[in-house]
């Protein structure tokens, strides 16, 4: 038996390990990554990706490979609901409604205006492929499928795994720092013995993957189509791509059947049939199904994100309903949060309690977009009661559907009400706060007792701040010819930035004393006034109106682009405030004042 010494071991290698090997190795840590499947995903299943997980990829260097294959505004930018997609029936191929989603039609603005990039779709079975690309690239013989972790041990200096080669058989030990369990808690989340809190697995959801022409019912901006049949069933079709919009061929179709089905039990016949049922498909459509896979919708997050040396992320940390879409992108910033922490502390710039703070600050997050995403699914059942739609009252339901669609005084009241409460599922589509707007509370951010910025109820509008805790706002600024991002200035290798005005060369030398004293790398940009070719004007003055200090305050920005703490204006001792505030949230014992001087 072979053993093998190395920082971080991560177990999973599905879209959240993927992400965290690509972010380790950027980090310069080293890594070994184990994943039971002889290969990445061939499921499309999780497929939205928003705009805070493109603004990291952006830093990662990953986005415009991204773009690059994924659907353009122009295929995403509705959602719609009908009766079903074919069918020659008094009630169907009827639209029922309509909805700007994403960034799309008249959210456009706000979208464009706070990050760095649209939000986009590109299913699982596509994402991970392009990630491991990614991954193995930057860390090339370090990931390893098929293989599998049997079970580890740890210590107050590390953890020790046993880990399998399915092809060979053969066993190697496995000795790491530190471990990330990125498994969908298969293994390391019950071997902890942390409990899950929450609901749901009550029913399950039968998702197939196949090929077909239908662009004579398909429109162009839409993403998905959410069929309520008049038996009271409901599905949601999305587009898969490779091309999208009419021009898609291949589809998911995600269905409710009762908890004890399962997707073994339905053959290939038995789902196409299933598939033609629910879409209203002629015969002259050819259906072909490429897989079938099954889950069960849960709410849930760990009590813990840590044990000991042992860190979740992702599924295993949490898991909650496709609705929001929010799973697969709160699984890539939680190992956006967790890598740049471990990589401080394997560096020696940090102490233990830094890593304290990702379950500090990632957990809350997680319980904030689990109980979002099911408000979101609830309240499909508003939706149900505005439509008429009943569950196995397949009579009622279609009369109920029919009034509703009659060219009737009734008819027009009752769309007009439908109207209204369709209007309230914007809290899933068009969520931008939701996305952009968590904050962290934790040893690793200090607060300057300012109060937080407004929070739109319904989750849509967003309120940049450069409050500590808030991810850092965007704004384009002018460097030389080239328009870069504020989010641009933050590099992916582990650097903190401080961010000042026209009147902050004061900074320059703290930053630099700072940096030396914790031994990490500590950028200073002066934004508009600096005499330096390096430093980027504020041309538009998109950041003077967000940054909320004066032209002597500083801004510093953590690696993960998140505000870590802020100066309105340079007080008498910038270098014995500057150090303190980098000592404090790397988790080093603060010092005296006295021993900066």
């Amino acid at each position: 038996m072979s053993t093998v010494e190395v920082p971080v071991l991560v177990v999973g290698g599905g879209g959240c390990g993927l992400a965290a090997s690509v972010f380790l190795s950027d980090l310069g840590v080293r890594h070994l990554l184990v994943e039971r499947r002889e290969s990445t995903s061939v499921l499309p299943r999780a497929h939205y990706l928003n705009q805070r997980t493109m603004e990291v990829f952006r830093q990662h260097g990953i986005a415009d490979d991204v773009y690059r294959i994924s659907t353009p505004p122009a295929h995403m930018s509705e959602v719609v609901w009908r009766t079903s997609l074919g069918g020659d029936g008094p009630v169907d191929a009827r639209e029922l409604h309509r909805m700007e989603a994403f960034g799309g039609g008249s959210t456009a603005g706000p979208y464009a205006a706070d990050s760095t990039g649209p939000p986009t779709n590109l299913p699982q079975h596509r994402l991970e492929p392009l990630l491991r690309g990614h991954a193995e690239q930057r860390a090339p013989g370090d990931l390893l499928f098929h293989h599998e972790m049997e079970g580890f041990t740890q210590d107050d200096e590390g953890v020790t795994a046993r880990v399998t080669d399915r092809f060979t058989g053969e066993v190697t030990t496995v000795r790491a720092r530190y471990l990330l369990g990125a498994d969908g808690g298969r293994s390391v989340g019950a071997a902890l013995g942390i409990p899950m809190d929450g609901a749901g697995g009550g029913f399950t959801i039968i998702s197939v993957h196949f090929s077909a022409d239908l662009s004579r019912w398909w429109s162009d901006p839409v993403l998905m189509t959410h069929i309520f049949g008049t038996d009271g069933e409901v599905s949601v079709l999305v587009t898969s791509g490779p091309e999208w919009g009419r021009a898609s061929r291949e589809w998911a179709l995600h269905f409710r059947v009762p908890p004890t089905t399962a997707a073994g039990d339905l053959g290939a016949e038995t789902v196409t049939t299933r598939v033609r049922e629910l879409l209203k498909l002629p015969r002259d459509v050819d259906v072909h199904v490429h897989h079938v896979s099954e889950y069960r919708p849960e709410a849930v997050v760990a009590r813990a994100f840590r044990a000991g040396r042992v860190f979740l992320a992702g599924d295993a940390a949490h898991r909650q309903p496709p609705a929001a879409g929010g799973g697969l992108n709160t699984a890539i910033q939680d190992v956006h949060n967790l890598a740049w922490k471990l990589g401080a502390v394997l560096a020696g710039q940090a102490g233990d309690a830094l890593l304290d703070t990702y379950e500090a600050e990632r957990l809350p997050t997680a319980r904030r977009n689990v109980g979002w995403a099911m408000r979101c699914l609830l309240n499909y059942g508003v939706l149900f009661a505005g439509l008429g739609i009943a569950h196995g009252q397949r009579a009622a339901t279609e009369a109920n559907l029919r009034e509703l669609l009659s060219d009737t005084p009734m008819g027009e009241t009752r769309r007009a009400v439908v109207r209204e409460v369709f209007h309230t599922q914007r809290i899933e589509y068009q969520a931008h706060d939701i996305e952009l707007g968590h904050s962290y509370a934790s040893d690793a951010v200090l607060p300057d007792g300012s109060p937080p910025p407004p929070r739109d109820p319904m989750g849509a509008v967003h309120h940049p701040s450069t409050r500590p805790g808030h991810r850092l706002p965007h704004a384009w600024l002018r460097h030389g010819g080239t328009r870069v991002s504020t989010h641009d200035l933050v590099g992916d290798s582990g650097g903190f930035v401080l961010l000042t005005g026209a009147s902050g060369e004061v900074w320059t030398e703290a930053a630099k004393k700072a940096a030396d004293t914790c031994g990490v790398a500590l950028t200073v940009v002066r934004v508009g006034g600096g005499n330096d070719a390096a430093d980027p004007t504020d041309a538009e003055g998109a950041w003077a109106r967000v940054r909320a200090t004066g032209d002597d305050g500083a801004v510093l920005v953590r690696p993960d682009q998140h505000v870590a703490w802020r100066a309105r204006h340079a007080g008498p001792s910038p270098d014995l405030d500057l150090g303190a505030a980098l000592r404090r949230v790397l988790g080093r014992p603060d010092r005296e004042r006295g021993d900066d001087a």
